[in-house]
């Protein structure tokens, strides 16, 4: 069998570049291997020790005998598996998944991942990670099938969850407590912050198109020009000039600071923890507290060598227009509060994916529920005109 043949079977529209390379070097060999990681005792035995899918496990089971029916699909497994194991994403704007349906293409993309689990579990256990933080962050897979439950409406693993479950494949994403944390990154984009000897934080926008309302140009209700400018920090031997970030927005006005005041704390340079919020939980101060302690720790402990500046979040969570809606002792402001915010290019749909679950968007607004004092507010904002904007913010 060929590379084209297989891909022109299974219909896609198209295939990375790197795919040539790797079915060159499987060419003699994917067959044997397609059969061992869609075997049942290879199967039970991965989920079972690393305590994946197990309630699961029979569909998994079912798609992986009807994939072994197959030999395009098992294949493309074999290109897959070694694809993600080198770091590639199936989020790649060249790689197109099969065209089909039933349990084989619902399932496809996860019998890719299957066989990098127990690299993942041995990666935390070799830096000493809890085994309880260990199985949350191993618990991704099972959360995977139910944003395919949400999305679509059935179990699956479809290729978008094979491009988020390659963070887990990539060593770069752990469950503690509350939330989950990217391990150290560097995603700073468009501002730099400096801190004074009282401690506190400036933020200036640098190299940002900002519309005249202080959003990030291009976003919603933010895209015509005019009166739009260009946010970028100037620095002589001894000031910093630039505009201000100020209660999420950029301000009109530019500032500037002293360096004998001012020092830099937080720029694109930096590394970085990145913040996820999971939907299930309880979102008190308390627990959330707790987790931000518990992976500090956890840094220091067990990845020592994994320095970072700060905790980072994007977020619709992070938006200051949430306070129109919320009131004032609500636990998504009191989260909220503790971060530096700024803005971001945003189009302010995020929102509906969390607060209306498989409803869809803007475009289904009239017909959203109103069953919870959040949808009810939500909704309304966003028929009298407004948005909940999607926002970053950090701290230290």
């Amino acid at each position: 069998m060929k590379l084209n043949d297989m891909k022109a079977i299974l219909g896609m529209e198209s295939i990375p570049e790197c795919f040539e390379d790797y079915y060159k070097e499987i060419e003699e060999t994917w067959r044997d291997r397609s059969a061992l990681i869609l075997s049942e005792n290879y199967i039970k035995k991965i989920l079972t020790e690393a305590n994946v899918l197990l309630p699961y496990m029979d569909t998994v089971l079912s798609a992986a005998e009807e994939i072994r029916k197959n030999e395009n699909m098992c294949l493309l497994i074999c290109i897959l598996e070694k694809w993600v194991r080198q770091g590639g994403s199936a989020f790649d704007a060249s790689y197109t998944p099969p065209v089909g349906t039933g349990l084989a293409y619902d399932f496809l993309h996860l019998f890719a991942a299957i066989p990098t689990i127990p690299d993942s579990v041995k990666f935390f256990k070799d830096r000493g990670v809890p085994q309880d933080i260990i199985d949350a962050s191993m618990q991704e897979y099972d959360y995977c099938f139910e944003i395919c439950r949400i999305n679509i409406g059935r179990i699956a693993f479809d290729r978008g969850r094979l491009g988020w479950i390659g963070h887990v494949i990539k060593n770069e994403l752990i469950r503690v407590g509350r939330f989950k944390y990217e391990l150290p990154l560097k995603r700073v984009k468009g501002i730099k912050a400096y801190r004074n000897k009282d401690g506190e934080i400036t933020v200036l926008a640098d190299g940002l198109h900002m519309h005249r309302n202080g959003r990030v140009l291009g976003s919603a209700a933010s895209e015509d020009e005019e009166g739009s400018y260009f946010a970028e920090i100037t620095e002589t031997e001894n000031e910093i000039s630039g505009y201000a970030i100020v209660d999420g927005n950029v301000s009109r006005e530019m500032i500037t600071l002293s360096k004998a005041e001012w020092e830099l704390c937080l720029s694109a340079d930096d590394p970085v923890i990145p913040i996820h919020i999971p939907k299930e939980g309880s979102f008190d101060r308390e627990t959330i507290e707790e987790s931000y302690e518990t992976m500090r720790e956890l840094m220091e402990k067990c990845f020592p060598d994994m320095p970072y500046k700060a905790f980072h979040c994007k977020t619709w969570m992070m938006s200051r227009d949430l306070r129109k809606v919320l009131k004032p002792d609500s636990n998504i402001l009191a989260f909220q509060s503790k971060f530096t915010h700024y803005p971001i290019m945003s189009n302010g749909t995020w929102v509906f994916g969390w607060v209306f679950s498989g409803e869809g968007g803007i475009e289904n607004l009239e017909n959203l529920s109103e069953n919870t004092s959040l949808q009810r507010a939500v909704k309304k904002l966003y028929l009298d005109g407004g948005y909940i904007y999607d926002d970053c913010g950090f701290f230290f």
